[in-house]
């Protein structure tokens, strides 16, 4: 089964194709949340973005395993980290969690030179933690200085700012 969908993966075959597999196989998601979460080159960022594309807003399959899946984001290359955080934003996170994606998001958006699309979406995090924890706001201040911002493409720029206007 995990050598059919890999294979999968690693092809030209479109989502839809893999979405048709996946709800003939219950076994097939488990097998994807477990791959998404290794570093293995084309199949790992790609099991990421389809579990995105098929799971539900705070999906029960995700609860168990979501501070791992957390905590599995450091280290992978910018579009695998850009698909797990946009798994981990549709998720209801508990206190202990929500502070341990808190600080990887933190991270990641310091890091200037990485890809803006994952940057933008760790940014976001962060301004919804502003909003529910304004003490929050003094922190963000410092890191939405132009040395933040250059490095995001126009689109992602004015698109954060807007978001960021909101807890102003």
């Amino acid at each position: 089964m995990s050598v059919k969908v890999l294979q999968m993966l690693e092809g030209s075959i479109g989502k839809e194709k893999i979405i048709l597999h996946l709800k003939s196989d219950v076994k097939c998601f488990d097998f994807l949340l477990r791959h998404m979460q290794k570093e293995v080159k084309k199949t790992s960022w790609r099991s990421a973005w389809i579990i995105h594309h098929i799971m539900k807003k705070n999906d029960e399959r995700l609860q168990k395993p979501l501070s791992k899946i957390i905590k599995s984001i450091q280290g992978k290359t910018d579009g695998h980290q850009r698909e797990l955080v946009k798994i981990v934003r549709k998720m209801k996170l508990l206190e202990d969690n929500e502070g341990l994606f808190f600080h990887v998001c933190m991270q990641i958006w310091a890091e200037v030179d990485k890809q803006p699309a994952v940057r933008y979406y760790c940014g976001l995090h962060i301004i919804e933690m502003a909003k529910k924890y304004p003490e929050i706001k003094k922190e963000f201040d410092y890191l939405t200085t132009d040395y933040y911002t250059q490095t995001l493409s126009a689109g992602i720029k004015k698109n954060f700012e807007r978001e960021l206007a909101k807890i102003y």
